[in-house]
Order: C-alpha cells, then sequence, then structure tokens
C-alpha cells in the first residue's frame, strides 16, 4: 500500500482511487476506517476550475488543503461546461504546470465566422493580435485533470459532501461543516476558507445580507437555449449565425461533440423544444448560400435556457471568506469568458493566501478582490460588444439597421476588426 503524509490531519492516510460510482475510495489493501482531517489551512468549497487550480497551487506550496464537493467524482468529471479558453487562461495553466492535457488534447482556435444575410464571412482574430489565440479544451477533460493534479500533491477531497454551512467568517479560524459520503457531519476548522461553489453556492449565502453591493444589469427579453450534442462539428471554427429569426451559434468542443446557441425569449420553456424543432431552426439560421451542411446528432443533455443577466458582487472578501469565479459574478457567456475568470480568479487567490500564510503578508489579500474584479469588468465588456451585434430585438428595425452596420464594419473594416480581436481575448 503506498501511503501519504496528510498534512491536513498529520495523519498517515491511504492513497485513494475512484470508485465505480464516481466517489473518492480508499485502495482494496486499506484500512476499513480513514482519519479524516479536523483541521486544514484553507477549506475549498467547489472542485470546479476555480477551486482546483487554488487547491492544486497551494497543495504544492504546502498549503494544508482540503476540497468539498457536493458531486460525485464521476459526475465532476464529466459535466459539459466550457470549451474555449483565451491565452490569459492558458498563460495560468502554463506557468503552474497545469496544461499538460491542453498541449496534448487542445486545438488551437484562430479565426471564427460571421453569417449575415446567407453571406459568410471569417475574422482572423488571431493575426490581428500578435498571433494570440483561443484554444478549444473541453471543461471536463480540464477538471479531471486538476483532480488528478490536486491529488497527486497530496490534497484530500470530500466528494458527495452535502449540507455545507460556514461559520466564524471574521475570526482568525473560521470553520466549515458537512455532511460526508458516508453520512457522518464533520466539522473542519480553518484559517482560509475559499467559496468556489458558483452562484447558487453556500459561499456567497454565508455572508451576512448587506455586506456585498452588488450591481446588476438586467438582461434583454431574449436568452440563449444552449444544446450539446453528440456530431462532429460541421465547421472547424465557431460560427455566429444572424438570420432574421434570431441568432444561433456553433460551437466547438471535440471531434465528438458539438455546442449550439439559439436565441430564444428570455421567458422560454426549454420542455418547448424537442430536438426536432432545435435542429429546425439551427438549419435555417446557419443557413448559407454556399455548399455547406449541418450534420445533426443526439442531445447528450435536455436544452436550458441562459439568460443574459449580468452581476457582480463586491467586494470578493468577507473575513476569511474569499469568492472566486461565479460565486461573485454572472458573466453572460457571449464572449466565452467564464472560464478563463475562473482560472484566474483561482491563482490569484491561492498567491494571496499563500502570502498570509507563509509571509504573514496581507497586502494580497486586501487588493484580492480589486485585482480580479477589474480583470472581470473587461471581459463583461467583451460580452456586452459581442452581445450587442449578435443579440437584437427582432422586432426592432432600428435595432436590425444597427446590427448590420455593425457587422458589415466587421467584415469590411481592420480597425473594426483589430478592435474585436482585442475584446475577444482580453483579458483571459
Amino acid at each position: 500500500m503506498i501511503k501519504n503524509r496528510s498534512a491536513l490531519s498529520g495523519e498517515t492516510v491511504a492513497t485513494t482511487q475512484s470508485a465505480p460510482d464516481g466517489r473518492t475510495a480508499l485502495r482494496p489493501d486499506a484500512p476499513a476506517r480513514r482519519s479524516r482531517p479536523q483541521r486544514a489551512d484553507v477549506v475549498v468549497i467547489g472542485a470546479g476550475v476555480a477551486g482546483l487550480v487554488a487547491a492544486v497551487i497551494l497543495a504544492r506550496r504546502g498549503v494544508d488543503t482540503l476540497v468539498l464537493e457536493c458531486a460525485s467524482r464521476a459526475r465532476v468529471e464529466s459535466r459539459p461546461r466550457a470549451g474555449l479558453l483565451g491565452p490569459g487562461a492558458v498563460d495560468v495553466l502554463e506557468r503552474n504546470g497545469l496544461a499538460d492535457g491542453l498541449r496534448a488534447e487542445g486545438a488551437p482556435h484562430h479565426n471564427c465566422e460571421f453569417r449575415h444575410r446567407r453571406q459568410a464571412f471569417i475574422v482572423e482574430y488571431a493575426r490581428h493580435a500578435g498571433g494570440r489565440h483561443h484554444v478549444v479544451y473541453p471543461q471536463q477533460k480540464l477538471v479531471a485533470g486538476l483532480v488528478a493534479a490536486y491529488l497527486a500533491s497530496g490534497g484530500v477531497i470530500e466528494f458527495d459532501a452535502t449540507d455545507v454551512t460556514l461559520d466564524a467568517l471574521t475570526s482568525d479560524h473560521p470553520t466549515v461543516s458537512f455532511v460526508a459520503a458516508d453520512g457522518q457531519r464533520r466539522t473542519v476548522e480553518s484559517r482560509f476558507i475559499a467559496g468556489c461553489d458558483g452562484h447558487h453556492g453556500v459561499s456567497r449565502r454565508s455572508i451576512p445580507e448587506g455586506a456585498l453591493r452588488n450591481t446588476r444589469q438586467h438582461g434583454s427579453p431574449w436568452a440563449w437555449l444552449a444544446v450539446l450534442a453528440a456530431v462532429a462539428p460541421s465547421t472547424d471554427k465557431i460560427i455566429y449565425g444572424i438570420s432574421p429569426r434570431g441568432f444561433a451559434g456553433h460551437m466547438l468542443r471535440d471531434h465528438r461533440t458539438s455546442r449550439f446557441y439559439l436565441q430564444v425569449e428570455a421567458a422560454t420553456d426549454a420542455a418547448d423544444w424537442p430536438s426536432e424543432r432545435i435542429w429546425e431552426e439551427l438549419h435555417t439560421r446557419l443557413a448559407v448560400d454556399a455548399d455547406w451542411k449541418l450534420a445533426e446528432g443526439p442531445l447528450l443533455e435536455p436544452p436550458n435556457v441562459i439568460t443574459m443577466d449580468s452581476l457582480f458582487y463586491e467586494p470578493m472578501r468577507f473575513g476569511r471568506l474569499l469568492l472566486a469565479g461565479d460565486a461573485s459574478r454572472r458573466v453572460p457567456p457571449a464572449a466565452a469568458k467564464g472560464a478563463g475568470l475562473a482560472i484566474a480568479d483561482g491563482e490569484t487567490l491561492a498567491l494571496a493566501v499563500a502570502a498570509a500564510l507563509h509571509n504573514s503578508d496581507e497586502r494580497p489579500l486586501d487588493a484580492y478582490s480589486e485585482a480580479c474584479q477589474a480583470r472581470a469588468w473587461l471581459a463583461q465588456e467583451a460580452s456586452t460588444k459581442l452581445l450587442q451585434m449578435v443579440n437584437v430585438e427582432l422586432s426592432d428595425s432600428f435595432a436590425r439597421r444597427l446590427q448590420d452596420v455593425r457587422l458589415d464594419r466587421l467584415r469590411t473594416s481592420p480597425v473594426a476588426a483589430a478592435e474585436f480581436a482585442e475584446q475577444y481575448l482580453s483579458p483571459v
């Protein structure tokens, strides 16, 4: 039996492996019972990209960490999310030794295609940005790699952790209690808590009302119906289709999977969109007067409606709790910035906490929220600009004519293409 010294509890524990149901399990030759940590320097709530990036960086710097995740390991490593990473996010992964999978399987993406008046035109945004480009890499593969890297660093993940509660956030030793997969409630005393559990997670909701200010922009009466299909892409570049019936997007994931978006009314019930209707609308909105055909495939999950609301919570720190990723904001998915922001937040959080723990230097903690939200507001601007170009009120002739002007300018003006490239790639 391979044994690791748990930095969390100071006790010897068995190396873990993935059980058939996706939970983290002891190896067969391990003792029936395992010592569980009661103290950790940092408890990370959520095993998404923000939480895992932070956890790996901290663990590799000798910081005792515990990650709590409400889902099983199988679910965490398979649930579909974003698939496009900008150069800033890739840089974070590279400099922290977390880009092996991305280098092996990621596909560089340099150009995107717009379809307008049944004509297609290409924006070579990487050429206008000095070669900087995106990488197409399914987020579930990134997450699986981060889980493996964190466990290899000696970290501990409690999958299937439920009923999580946070307490004493303004003290020097905040606590986290949860019900573990074995049904037992456990309490962990920590130095810091990283709230990386998304918009609907417990972390932000544990902050007293009035302690955070929020800035909200209600989106248009339109939303996007998101669809993931088991079909090879019908394109080698992202397609933004603009038609009289509204926007349609063909996004890339891998050679077997494609993501699609359809502009719908914000009040739309996804149940009203069976697969036949979805494919019919995609064929209509993505049609061009050229030899091109959209391939169809079975849907991998029920479609869901994504509203275009934006929401920022500030500051991203309350006492010893630091928020990261979607726990602190909602940015519309138009410019595909969510995963990149989460990755960058995870690194910034980890470095700030490590400085406080190792060097008693809390200046990075004091600057944490401003640094992350400044980056996020740039992403919000990019998302807003792209939405204004592709997502307008269909019955508003004035808005439709402005949309025509914006798209024609993007097609014909190198200056407009350079402006698009700068925002499309910035900040992550």
